[in-house]
C-alpha cells in the first residue's frame, strides 16, 4: 500500500547506494501510512476497491502528483532530520507544512 516506490524515492534523495533500502522501504511505509490517515476517505479517490495502491506495468503507483510529491517529502524528511530536532517546525503530532500544503485541497472538507 506504497504510495511511492523505493526507485522513486532513491532517485528523489539522490541515492545511488543500497545500503539503506530497508531504512527508506520502512519510511516510504510510515510516510504511507501517515498520508492515507490524514487524506482518510479522500484517498478513496485513487485506491482500488480492496483499498490497495493500484500500479501500473512498471510497478508505480499510480497515485496523484501531489499525493506522490507528499509521500516524498516525508521519506526524505525522516532519512534527513530522524529526530526532528532541525526540520520540526511544526508542533507534535501534525504533518510538516508543506505535507499540508500539497494535501490541504484533497481533505474533505477541504482545509482553507
Amino acid at each position: 500500500m506504497n504510495l511511492v516506490t523505493l526507485d522513486q524515492a532513491k532517485l528523489r534523495l539522490r541515492m545511488d547506494t543500497d545500503d539503506l533500502d530497508d531504512d527508506i522501504e520502512l519510511m516510504i511505509s510510515a510516510a504511507s501510512t501517515i498520508i492515507l490517515r490524514y487524506l482518510d476517505s479522500a484517498a478513496d479517490e485513487f485506491l482500488d476497491s480492496n483499498g490497495d495502491v493500484p500500479t501500473d506495468s512498471n510497478g508505480d503507483a499510480e497515485v496523484p502528483a501531489d499525493v506522490q510529491t507528499a509521500a516524498l517529502y516525508l521519506v526524505g524528511t525522516m532519512l534527513r532530520d530522524p529526530d526532528g530536532s532541525d526540520t520540526q517546525k511544526w508542533e507534535s503530532g501534525y504533518l510538516p507544512p508543506m505535507v499540508v500544503s500539497l494535501l490541504a485541497s484533497r481533505r474533505i472538507p477541504p482545509l482553507a
